[in-house]
């Protein structure tokens, strides 16, 4: 086929000869070899040159429609195994999500554009089990919400501060002192959801008060606060870099839970060996999430 473009494109066999390595006589022979098989005549010969028949058009055009396809299947096996094609399934706890996903995809897409990414947001405990079952080749959570499970690598990829967040014009802002705890008793206090089995925990930073709202829509939780007295505990980076973020201010009440920090964390099968498409986007998340902290 490489020998019939050859002489289609060139349209004079010494011409094509010297074009793919033969001598002019090796492919006259090839040429006449083919014709014989077909049993047509694929080429008019004239003094000056060669011109395809009818015959030699269709058998032509097929020859660069199946090189063409062989061409790509070359290229995709390529790009398969530098992790540049393929199917990548992921999941994210809604925090991560919240403030990551948008750009773990933005810069994943930016260098390997023919990737194709699932990537759906689920409470830790379902995509961790979806991770052990092989439905989600890894996911991102909060470490804080993360029961250790055997089989399951974790690897932290960066940490965030907590904070609360309440809007400019919030009674408590009308203090114009340092707030004690107790004064955030009358308000509403929202988050993102805890464990059932650590909703009163005393340590967590809403302390014995508990929450008033448990969502795992942060854009849910972002307008309430600035429509509502409501009290935000969240991680201080999502409204890092925000155009919205001055709609909001931090308060630190008094004695000042450890309202700590946020880790962020990869999780995956011990013992599952990822595709290379799969590998190469924990690469960038893992590039992506230490410029986080920076």
């Amino acid at each position: 086929m490489q020998q019939l473009l050859a002489l289609a494109e060139e349209r004079n066999f010494t011409r094509a000869a010297n074009a793919i390595g033969m001598t002019q006589p090796a492919l006259s022979r090839a040429i006449a070899f083919l014709e014989a098989e077909a049993g047509l005549i694929l080429f008019e010969r004239f003094p000056t040159g060669v011109s395809p028949t009818a015959a030699g058009k269709e058998l032509i055009h097929e020859a660069r429609r199946i090189l063409g396809s062989v061409a790509l299947v070359e290229h995709n096996v390529r790009q398969r195994g530098c992790g540049d094609l393929g199917n990548v399934n992921f999941a994210l706890g809604p925090l991560a999500a919240s403030f990551m996903l948008k750009r773990i995809l933005t810069d994943t897409l930016k260098v390997a554009p023919r990737l194709a990414i699932s990537a759906v947001v689920r409470e830790t405990s379902a995509i961790v089990e979806g991770v052990l079952q092989g439905v989600f080749d890894f996911a991102i959570c909060s470490a804080n919400t993360l029961k250790s499970e055997a089989g399951m690598d974790v690897i932290s990829l960066a940490s965030f501060p907590m904070g609360m967040f309440v809007r400019p014009g919030h009674p408590l802002m009308s203090l114009n002192r340092d707030i004690e705890w107790n004064e955030l008793i009358p308000y509403p206090r929202i988050t993102g959801r805890y464990p059932q089995h650590r909703r009163l925990d005393a340590s967590l930073p809403f302390g014995p008060l508990d929450t008033t709202v448990e969502c795992n829509d942060f854009e849910v939780l972002r307008a309430i606060t600035v429509e509502t007295d409501a009290i935000w505990l969240t991680a201080m980076a999502m409204l890092d870099g925000d155009e919205r973020g001055d709609s909001l201010v931090s308060i630190n009440p008094r004695p000042f839970h450890d309202l700590a920090i946020a880790e962020i964390v990869l999780v995956r099968q011990s013992e599952r060996l990822l595709s290379p498409a799969a590998e190469r986007v924990i690469q960038l998340i893992m590039t992506t999430t230490a410029n986080f902290e920076k």
